[in-house]
């Protein structure tokens, strides 16, 4: 096969395979299990194909070509199910109210509030003990 041809065939191949990967997670992701099986074993024969035809050649020069249609085939697929706003937004931006939220430095005197309250009335030895470990670690 002529060098032109083969550079189009992996060109095409690549970018098939690529789409076919991202349209497989979009198929995973929406539960679509029949697409999803159909998706792996078509992108897997033509992987497996590539692969062998790189092997016996050694060619970078379609490697090169199947790279670039491995992006182009991921261009297609961005451009085709374009990113929602909406679900871009990552939940984790909202911030907990004042009342809600903890520190560290909040915590400890807490702790050590709450220990010597006990200390005082001396009814719990363990508490007793875990209040000595705060005053020597230096964190009370």
């Amino acid at each position: 096969m002529n060098l032109l041809p083969a550079m189009i065939l992996y060109l095409a191949v690549g970018c098939g395979e690529w789409y076919l990967a991202l349209r497989r997670t979009l198929a995973c992701a929406r539960g679509e299990k029949t697409v999803l099986v159909c998706i792996v074993f078509i992108e897997n024969l033509l992987g497996l194909w590539v692969l062998s035809s790189f092997i016996r050649t050694n060619n970078w020069l379609l490697a090169l070509s199947y790279s670039t249609g491995a992006a182009a085939g991921a261009l297609i697929m961005v451009m085709y199910y374009p990113e929602k706003p909406a679900e871009t937004a990552p939940r984790s931006t909202r911030r907990l109210p004042r009342s809600v939220r903890i520190s560290a430095r909040a915590f400890i005197p807490t702790i050590y509030e709450h220990a010597a309250r006990i200390r005082r009335h001396r009814r719990h030895p363990l508490l007793h003990r875990a209040l000595r470990r705060i005053e020597h670690s230096g964190l009370g």
